[in-house]
């Protein structure tokens, strides 16, 4: 059975070549590679060259990507579990039903000339020495043409 620290080295390893098979395949276009999983392009040569990558972007790059990240014990017995396995993470769009809103045609100058302190919520956001930071909210009455 391997060590925990020789885990983390193969566990290294394979990111290290996962994001070198990235940078092959999309030579040229490393910027938006890097751009997919928070990153710059400097940074990215440097994963694959060896450079150890934070967990948000190794996270970006499994969902982004669809890489599969495995390691292998071969010292191991039969009995004992022999490979490790995560990556495929795909984000998966949410199935919920919303509602179109209405489209009003509504001339601006009459959407604001129908405007009442009703419509107006001013909140404070942020109070600092010196300073108030103001939320505003304009709601536009519905008219029906």
């Amino acid at each position: 059975m391997m060590t925990g620290k020789e885990a983390r080295e193969k566990f290294r390893e394979t990111i290290r070549d996962a994001f070198a098979r990235v940078v092959r395949e999309r030579k040229g276009q490393l910027e938006s590679a890097a751009a997919e999983i928070g990153c710059t392009r400097q940074a990215l040569e440097q994963y694959a060259a060896g450079s150890n990558a934070g967990g948000d972007v190794v996270l970006m790059a499994l969902v982004r990507w669809n890489l599969r990240i495995g390691i292998e014990d071969k010292s191991g017995a039969p009995e004992e579990k022999r490979r490790w396995d995560c990556g495929a993470l795909r984000s998966k769009p949410r199935k919920t039903e919303t509602q179109q809103p209405i489209q009003l045609k509504l001339p601006l100058f009459q959407a604001i000339e129908d405007l009442g302190e009703q419509n107006l919520d001013v909140r404070i956001l942020k109070k600092e020495a010196g300073k108030i930071e103001l939320g505003v909210e304009i709601t536009f009455p519905r008219r029906l043409a």
